[in-house]
């Protein structure tokens, strides 16, 4: 029982100090965002991907960024994309674009919806540095309804910095 117990403390902590976002510094990634509140972050790398993991077990909701630091074609950040979020790029629907905004050179904000997963993304490229992202919340339809000013508020404090 004792050992047990131990075993449980260690996985507990080791939970609980992987998803906390106080151990990831994103600003080495170039760019900033508000931690929306309930979400517990956690950050892995995968295919030269730095990966900020959200997620809240209470909405069902996933609130990941992507950076890509250096060189990369921007087919291949809506791939990485398409993989992760689980929703081909070909459903992806263009809402919005820009350039010369927020710290990025170039945005563009896609919506899509498939089954009973709805996402919103934006993909963009720092404006002073060679990093590239993709921010995306991923949920279901009414859960994006319920919560879409927190998603609204989430998504417009992302900016890329020097």
């Amino acid at each position: 029982m004792k050992k047990y117990f131990v075993m449980m403390t260690c996985v507990l902590m080791y939970t609980s100090t992987a998803w906390s976002q106080g151990n990831i510094d994103i600003k080495k990634y170039k760019f900033d965002m508000s931690i929306p509140e309930g979400f517990g972050f956690k950050l892995t790398e995968k295919e030269g991907f730095v990966k900020i993991e959200g997620y809240n077990a209470e909405s069902d909701t996933k609130i990941n960024a992507y950076a890509y630091v250096g060189a990369i074609d921007k087919s291949k950040v809506y791939a990485f994309g398409a993989k992760e979020s689980g929703i081909a790029k070909e459903s992806w629907e263009q809402v919005n674009n820009g350039t010369d905004d927020n710290g990025f050179a170039w945005w563009e904000m896609y919506e899509a919806q498939v089954g009973q997963k709805m996402m919103y993304a934006v993909v963009a490229k720092n404006k002073y540095n060679e990093v590239y992202y993709m921010f995306y919340a991923l949920a279901d339809p009414a859960s994006i309804e319920k919560y879409q000013d927190q998603y609204l508020e989430w998504a417009m404090s992302c900016k890329g910095i020097k």
